[in-house]
């Protein structure tokens, strides 16, 4: 559908600066970054089953039935996919230094990726959040940097192929799950009296080993709404356990595929010159019509597929043969549809107020991290499993208007967010400026 464009190649031994800054992806990424917390608060305020199982918050019918249906058809998949091609498309800015040693530049590339990598560690550890992507992203990004000097065309096809990688691993994951139910069904059918035999033996202790595993046993929640609503160090030990499995095995089986093939269609984007609102009207609302066109049906279908399911795992959004396909329609709907408002300049006070958040990404997403640990925790109010989605929403709903306003009143005072600012520091291995001028 894309036509190449002529290569983004040039590259400053600098920081991009301020009034360097491309407004549309900061808006762009100010939308990700509000709208991954829509999925995230799950996991902040609830056990990590809610993640993927409407039953174990209770949302199965009324308002709270309908947030979630909505949160998958509108927003599962689709911001993260959002946020990994901003990524992808953020190498090719930093690449952007003319001038500059190409030595120098894979210096500063791994440093900057190193740093992010340590920032996941900090986001996962101290700070107690099972969810981080900044580790993935980190060790995704040490690949990346190998495929920089490609065409756009070359990228597309190296990112289709990944792509294809993980719907297989979804599909496979759909077929053996099914399967495993079906012969966990069938031992649990037995007529008293009758003994399992030794294949239904193992799969129910497979089922039952996944289901801890997922979040998804009783028991299980209730160890960890005990451990969530303890002290720190309770917390720390159920956290950390999580994340190394998440970023160890989780990695290698399906977070690095995962944002790798994202961030090789956000480089070819990049390349097309997607991101920068310079494209035609009539590409940018055809890319919202074809993205929302085939991501909002096919989600739809998904979630009533699994509703009707009866909520079986083997239908749950990362089951699903047709996840990548879903929630690339949305990324490339939400693509089309910002850069039509930028591009036609509406809206512009709206745009501005998500430009500030997207140019303080890193700081917002640690932000959200202390924000709802405080909240939901035992380290700080502890309402932890107290509230449906109804309340969740609501808190989500003021977590943005605060950012939004926290970032409106640091950046008129400040050129980056204090994350930021340290990032660039570290990396440049120099104190940046820090305060605007007459501030």
């Amino acid at each position: 559908m894309l036509r190449a464009m002529s290569e983004v190649i040039a590259t400053s031994p600098a920081p991009v600066s301020g009034k360097a800054r491309i407004k549309s992806i900061d808006t762009l990424r100010g939308v990700a970054l509000l709208g991954i917390l829509v999925i995230n608060i799950l996991a902040f305020a609830q056990p990590i089953g809610a993640l993927s199982d409407p039953q174990v918050d209770g949302a199965t019918e009324g308002a709270n039935f309908a947030l979630f249906a909505g949160a998958e058809i509108f927003v599962e998949g689709g911001m993260r996919a959002l946020f990994s091609m901003l990524f992808g498309a953020g190498l090719m800015i930093f690449m952007n230094k003319p001038d500059a040693d190409p030595g120098e530049v894979r210096g500063l590339y791994y440093r900057r990726t190193g740093l992010l990598i340590l920032f996941g560690l900090i986001n996962a550890y101290p700070l107690l959040w099972v969810g981080d992507i900044l580790y993935i992203y980190g060790m995704t990004g040490l690949l990346l940097f190998l495929f920089r000097d490609l065409s756009a065309r070359a990228l597309l096809r190296w990112a289709l192929g990944v792509l294809l990688l993980t719907t297989l691993i979804h599909s496979g994951l759909h077929v053996s799950l099914r399967q495993l139910g079906e012969t966990v069904a069938q031992a649990q059918a037995l007529a008293p009296g009758v003994e399992m035999t030794e294949q239904q033996r193992e799969a129910v202790q497979a089922w039952d080993a996944m289901l801890e595993g997922q979040g998804l046993s009783e028991a299980g929640q209730a160890e960890e709404i005990e451990a969530r609503r303890s002290g720190y160090v309770d917390n720390f030990l159920f956290a950390a356990g999580l994340s190394v499995y998440v970023q160890t095995v989780g990695l290698l089986v399906f977070g690095l595929w995962d944002a790798l093939g994202m961030m090789l269609l956000g480089m070819a984007l990049m390349k097309w010159r997607v991101f920068d609102a310079s494209r035609s009207m009539k590409f940018y609302l055809l890319l919202t019509l074809l993205g929302f066109g085939v991501g909002i049906p096919l989600n739809a279908w998904e979630t009533m597929t699994f509703v009707d399911s009866g909520y079986q795992i083997h239908w749950q959004s990362v089951n699903r043969p047709t996840y990548d396909i879903g929630r690339l329609g949305l990324a490339l709907g939400y693509t089309g549809l910002v850069m039509t408002i930028c591009r036609s300049g509406a809206l512009s006070r709206l745009q501005s107020a998500l430009a500030n958040v997207g140019q303080m990404a890193l700081t917002n997403y640690l932000m959200q991290t202390v924000i709802c640990n405080l909240v939901f925790l035992g380290i700080g109010l502890g309402r932890f499993a107290e509230w449906d989605r109804q309340g969740m929403y609501l808190f989500v709903l003021g977590v943005w208007i605060f950012q939004i306003v926290f970032s409106h009143m640091w950046l008129r005072h400040y050129r980056f967010g204090p994350c930021e600012w340290l990032w660039r520091s570290l990396t440049y291995r120099r104190r940046q400026p820090m305060a605007l001028a007459g501030s």
